[in-house]
């Protein structure tokens, strides 16, 4: 198992993501008395990113910027996995899921997980507030992933569109997008739909510190596809 010891999250406003989230991982570790270099493990999920490209990872950027693992190769250096997971609004729960397999196995102390979203560029139309998210992972935490579940039988044909060079992009769908609310359902935090990663991962975490027990994160995406993140909470 593994679990969050420490979180913060904050909106990124004029600052880019990457200087965003540089920013909280330092303000974290020196809170939490956490050395940089006991990360081995940077995990970043996003729903956009600008001009649409994907590659390279989000991440390595970010560890070149945190100056993690950074040094001459040698026989002795220290090996640093960063890489991105995409998923859309389930994308926080795929990263999340990939940490708690990784980390157990990892001679290392901590993980890095990241989420932040970039407006794709000044055609696109962008009604969001991002905020970047970082949270540091050990092998025991007071908030602990217990297992990921994700139901791909509800999902329909839709595809998001997008404005480009000022030209307006779609594929064909075959149903209109779900819209989900955001309620609280007993200990089910269900997010809505309309929430990018940042805000979906700070939200749930700001009321999760508050809870005792067994606890659930769900998301369901647009396209109708659910995904539940189950956590053990033990707050003292």
């Amino acid at each position: 198992m593994v679990g969050i010891l420490a979180f913060r999250f904050e909106p990124i406003n004029k600052k880019s993501l990457l200087k965003s989230l540089k920013g909280i991982t330092h303000k974290l570790c020196k809170q939490h008395q956490i050395d940089l270099q006991d990360i081995g493990l940077i995990v970043h999920t996003g729903t956009y990113r600008q001009n649409f490209r994907q590659e390279p990872a989000f991440a390595a950027h970010l560890q070149q910027a945190l100056k993690i693992g950074c040094e001459d190769i040698s026989s002795s250096s220290k090996h640093v996995f960063s890489f991105d997971v995409l998923d859309g609004s389930c994308g926080p729960h795929h990263a999340l899921e990939t940490i708690a397999d990784l980390l157990p196995t990892m001679d290392c102390k901590y993980a890095l997980f990241t989420a932040g979203d970039y407006r794709p560029n000044k055609e696109t139309e962008w009604n969001h507030n991002p905020i970047s998210f970082v949270a540091i992972i050990s092998k025991d935490g007071p908030l602990e992933i217990l297992d990921c579940s994700f139901d791909y039988k509800q999902q329909n044909g839709f595809t998001s569109t997008a404005i480009m060079n000022k030209k307006y992009h779609s594929e064909a769908f075959t149903s209109d997008p779900e819209i989900t609310n955001h309620r609280i359902e007993d200990d089910i935090f269900i997010a809505s739909s309309e929430w990018l990663s940042g805000e979906q991962v700070s939200r749930f975490f700001e009321w999760a510190k508050s809870k005792n027990g067994i606890i659930t994160h769900r998301i369901k995406n647009r396209n109708g596809r659910v995904s539940n993140l189950r956590w053990r909470v033990n707050i003292e």
